[in-house]
């Protein structure tokens, strides 16, 4: 079972805290938690953030960038639309990028989240490919259907009567997926609208690293909104709102940004790809 790291300024020490529990996926999309996209490798496109200390009022990452908002009431809704970036393939093994909405997984240890990845795969690793996932770590994530670059993405997560409802849909093709699941030790303590390099492991689960983030040139999250406990949708200007910045750390010292964040304007952001660093071994 998985759990969410924090990775200290010199890179010496993780500290590991205990993962939720999951019970009781049932929906449109196999219930069974496989998730796997090629024969030796267990895909995490969505997961805890992998947090590198910081300073300043910016969340420095090694595998997330955008925004997280948190609250001391539960959150109950996420939402965020996007058209689905092209990437550009190079021929490097383990080049990803995912765009997801989700809760959790901020400043807690499950995470309810649902979105679409690339990577590029094929032979020489030219050959990009899109997929549409779910995930309620620390179950793995579940791919339901592919999509196709420029295609229109909704991505939401909900939350009521001790029900969690993800739903991922293509707008441009009609495709959709609804799982409903249950987790009993889910916090909803925080909110999110994500670019990530996911996580690679064996079968075992033994050997994990953060990949290469590949190129996406730039994508915009739009429609971004999220609720909290007896209160209104809101969109993420609304909120408090906490910057997210993907970072690979750099010999002797410091970070340095896979991606460029923009500030928010009213319910969207867009980021940009700056280089696809380094695969990252995780403990």
């Amino acid at each position: 079972m998985r759990t969410k790291r924090i990775l200290t300024t010199t890179l010496a020490a993780v500290a590991l805290a205990g993962a939720a529990c999951l019970t009781g996926m049932t929906g449109t999309a196999s219930a069974a938690v496989t998730g796997i996209p090629a024969a030796d490798n267990l895909l995490v496109p969505g997961g805890p953030m992998v947090t590198a200390s910081g300073s300043g009022s910016t969340t420095v990452s090694l595998n997330w960038s955008g925004y997280a908002v948190t609250s001391n009431k539960a959150f109950t809704y996420v939402h965020t639309t996007f058209v689905q970036p092209a990437i550009t393939c190079t021929g490097v093994a383990d080049q990803w990028t995912s765009n997801w909405s989700g809760l959790d997984g901020y400043n807690s240890d499950s995470v309810e989240q649902d979105g679409t990845f690339a990577h590029c795969g094929g032979s020489g690793n030219m050959t990009p490919k899109y997929e549409a996932w779910y995930e309620m770590f620390p179950a793995n994530s579940v791919n339901v259907f592919a999509v196709h670059p420029g295609d229109i993405i909704d991505s939401s997560v909900s939350y009521a009567g001790g029900n969690f409802t993800l739903t991922i849909s293509d707008l441009s093709t009609g495709k959709t997926s609804t799982i409903v699941a249950q987790c009993s030790t889910c916090e909803r303590t925080s909110a999110e609208w994500i670019v990530e390099r996911p996580e690679l492991c064996n079968n075992a689960g033994t050997k994990c690293f953060l990949t290469e983030l590949a190129d996406f040139d730039t994508t915009t999250m739009t429609g971004d909104e999220a609720q909290l406990t007896g209160g209104n949708v809101k969109g993420i200007g609304g909120f408090n709102n906490i910057p997210i910045d993907m970072v690979d750390p750099v010999t002797g010292g410091g970070f340095i940004s896979l991606d460029t964040v923009g500030a928010v304007s009213a319910k969207s952001f867009t980021a940009t790809w700056d280089r696809s660093g380094n695969i990252f071994p995780i403990t």
